[in-house]
C-alpha cells in the first residue's frame, strides 16, 4: 500500500497543480531572456548583445526598419552602456511569441553617473526552432532621464475561456483605421513622454493619423500579432513623419492594441 501511494503521489500533485502552470513558467522564461539580453549588454556591450539575441530575420529601426542582427555586427565599438529591465510582458497561448516591454537607460560612458538618455523599449520574441527565444522586432522610445522610474515587473494573466483566433485580413484593416482599437490597458508610447496605459491617462484615440503597414507577424495560436510600418501626422507644427510598432491581442474574438508605440522622425 505504501509503494502504491508513493507512486500515484506525482499523479496527484500533477491534478492538483494550477491549469495555467505551464503558461506562466513559458513566460517567466521569456521575461528571464530579457534580463539575460540586457546583462549581455552591460557586460559585452549592447551590440554584441543585439547580435545574440536577435533573429536572423529580426526587425529594429535606424530608423527604418532594417535586420537587427546586421546592423549591430556592423557597428562600430561602443563603450557606452545600454541597461534596461522588463517591466510588462505576455506570451500567447501557443507559448512560442510574446512581448516585453519596460525602461531602459543610457551612458555614453560606464563611468558617468547619470544616465545621458533614457525611455522605453518595446520587444516581440518568437520562439525559433531549436527552441530559444530570439527577439523578432524592437523599438524604442525615448524620454527625459528625469522621467524615468522603478517599475515593478507585472507579467499579465492568462485570458480566461477558450482561445479565440483572430484573423490576418481583419489585423490588417484595423491596422490602418483611423481610430485605433485601444482597450483599457493598452499601452501607449508618446515621443518625449513617460508611456501610460489609456485607462490612466487623458489620451483621446487620433482620428488624423495615416498608417501604412510594412510588415506584420502573428502567433501560432492567431492570438497575439504584431504590425509595424511608417505614418504620418497633421500637427500644429506642420507633419509629423515617422515609424510605428503595436502589439496586439484578442480580447472576446477582436483584436485590440496591447501596445502602441510611435517614433517620429528625427529633424
Amino acid at each position: 500500500m505504501k509503494l502504491s501511494y508513493l507512486l500515484a503521489l506525482p499523479l496527484l500533485l500533477c491534478a492538483f497543480q494550477t491549469p495555467n502552470s505551464t503558461r506562466d513558467k513559458a513566460l517567466e522564461s521569456l521575461a528571464n531572456v530579457e534580463r539575460s539580453f540586457a546583462a549581455t549588454s552591460v557586460k559585452k556591450g549592447f551590440h554584441q548583445a543585439f547580435v545574440e539575441h536577435m533573429a536572423d530575420d529580426g526587425i529594429v529601426f535606424a530608423p527604418q526598419p532594417t535586420n537587427g542582427k546586421r546592423l549591430h555586427a556592423e557597428a562600430p565599438a561602443s563603450k557606452a552602456i545600454l541597461n534596461w529591465y522588463p517591466a510588462y510582458a505576455d506570451i500567447s497561448a501557443s507559448l512560442d511569441w510574446g512581448y516585453t516591454t519596460g525602461p531602459y537607460e543610457f551612458k555614453a560612458n560606464p563611468e558617468d553617473a547619470k544616465p545621458a538618455g533614457a525611455g522605453f523599449y518595446l520587444s516581440v520574441w518568437k520562439k525559433q526552432p531549436n527552441g530559444q527565444w530570439k527577439v523578432a522586432v524592437d523599438m524604442g522610445n525615448n524620454f527625459s532621464p528625469e522621467l524615468i522610474k522603478e517599475e515593478v515587473y507585472q507579467p499579465a494573466v492568462a485570458t480566461k475561456g477558450k482561445t479565440i483566433k483572430g484573423a490576418k485580413a481583419d489585423l490588417i484593416t484595423k491596422d490602418v483605421q483611423k481610430v485605433q482599437p485601444y482597450y483599457p490597458e493598452t499601452l501607449i508610447y508618446s515621443h518625449g513622454e513617460y508611456p501610460v496605459k489609456y485607462k490612466n491617462g487623458s489620451i483621446e484615440p487620433a482620428s488624423n493619423v495615416v498608417y501604412k503597414t510594412l510588415g506584420h507577424d502573428i502567433s501560432t495560436a492567431a492570438d497575439m500579432a504584431y504590425t509595424y510600418g511608417s505614418y504620418s501626422q497633421p500637427t500644429s507644427k506642420g507633419e509629423e513623419t515617422g515609424n510605428y510598432l503595436k502589439v496586439w491581442k484578442v480580447f472576446d474574438g477582436e483584436w485590440k492594441l496591447v501596445a502602441h508605440n510611435l517614433v517620429p522622425d528625427r529633424k
